[in-house]
Order: structure tokens, then sequence, then C-alpha cells
């Protein structure tokens, strides 16, 4: 079986990565498949058909939120742990427009707004690529909140090992969706084209899990 990621209340992640070592690909995708987000259809395929490839290409890191007893009970099969949601996570360098203030960079930086005299454009930031509930459990089963904070926690060992200051998320123009991310600490920074939809850039300070920047 996988080791053991993290655990918090009676949920657990479980890394994508060394499930991969365990499974072979068919297996895994029919477990994958058990995952649904009926509200937004790029999550669900990302997890069906992406995800693993990602994975090979080091392109993300795919985390899925399980059940700990099912885990732990020796009875329960893979393809049998409910999956919860799950949250993907990357790195990224996020440019920001040329309107940005010296103030509004050099809190990004965390040192300077220059580099070598040049005013800096680049911030290398962790991304929340992916973050869902799985349609299929009942809501109260698991808060957007919770899986944040499985987010937060993968994220703050990083920075224990690398350092880093900032996590980026990109999300529909939902007002429900910016609302979310606004309760829970990120504000709105950009707004990129990405297909035929506009995506929110929003942003936060790592300031969680004993590791502030």
């Amino acid at each position: 079986m996988c080791r053991i990621i993290q655990a918090e209340g009676k949920k657990r992640t479980l890394s994508l990565e060394e499930m991969m070592n365990e499974l072979e690909d068919e297996a895994l995708k029919s477990i994958l498949s058990s995952f649904s987000c009926i509200y937004d259809e790029d999550i669900q395929n990302f997890l069906h058909n992406r995800a693993i490839e990602f994975e090979r290409l080091s392109k993300s890191r795919t985390y899925l939120v399980v059940s700990d007893e099912e885990f732990r009970n020796p009875k329960v099969m893979f393809d049998e742990i409910t999956i919860y949601g799950y949250i993907s996570l990357a790195v990224k360098v996020f440019t920001v427009s040329e309107t940005t203030s010296n103030r509004q960079r050099q809190q990004l930086d965390g040192f300077s707004a220059k580099e070598h005299g040049k005013q800096i454009s680049n911030f290398p930031c962790y991304l929340i690529g992916q973050l869902a509930r799985n349609s299929n459990v009942p809501k109260e089963s698991i808060s957007g909140v919770e899986l944040l904070n499985f987010a937060y926690k993968t994220i703050g060992e990083a920075v224990k090992l690398v350092g880093g200051r900032n996590i980026l998320v990109e999300c529909r123009n939902n007002k429900k969706l910016i609302q979310f991310y606004l309760n829970n600490g990120f504000y709105q920074i950009s707004q990129v084209p990405d297909d035929n939809q506009t995506m929110i850039q929003m942003i936060r300070r790592i300031e969680f899990g004993g590791y502030a920047s």
C-alpha cells in the first residue's frame, strides 16, 4: 500500500505518484474514474485523463483525499476507497503587468521591487491548479476549506525545504468561487484569457502551518 502522506481528522491524502508505483495504469484510471465534478468538467477530465501524464512529466503533483478508516482497513481494496476530493499542485512563474506598483512588486518579492536596477516582473509561486470535491459524495462530507488545508500542508512542507512566499490560484470568473478564495485570504491580482473564458488570478502570502514568510 502507498505510504501515508498526511492525515487530517478522518481523512488523509494519497499521493498519485506513489499510487502509480503500486498499480498499473488501467487499474489506477479505474479508481480515478470514481471521481466526478458536475460543476466543472475540466476538473473531472484532468483527473481522469491528464493527471497521470502530468505526474510522470513532473508538471504537477496530485493528491487524493480519502477516508482514513478505509485506508487503514486491510479488507478494503484500493478500488473500494472513497475519493472525497483531490488537489493538484505545481510551481508557476507569475508575471505582473507593467502597471503594477513598486509597492506591490516588493510585497510579492519580500525584499525589493527591483533587481539589477530593473523592475521585477516575474515571481515564483506555488500553484493550486486543481481543488475539488467529488460530486458523488455528500456535500457535508468534506468542505472546500478542508481541501485548502490539505493543499496548505503539502505546500508548507515544500516551503520548509526550499522557501517560497506566495500561493496562486486561477479560477473561473464565478462570484461564488471568487468569494470562497477571498474568504480564505486570497486577493484578486489579475485576469488572463483561457480559451473562450477569463480566468481570475488570485494570490496570497504563505502564513500558515508555521511557515510564515
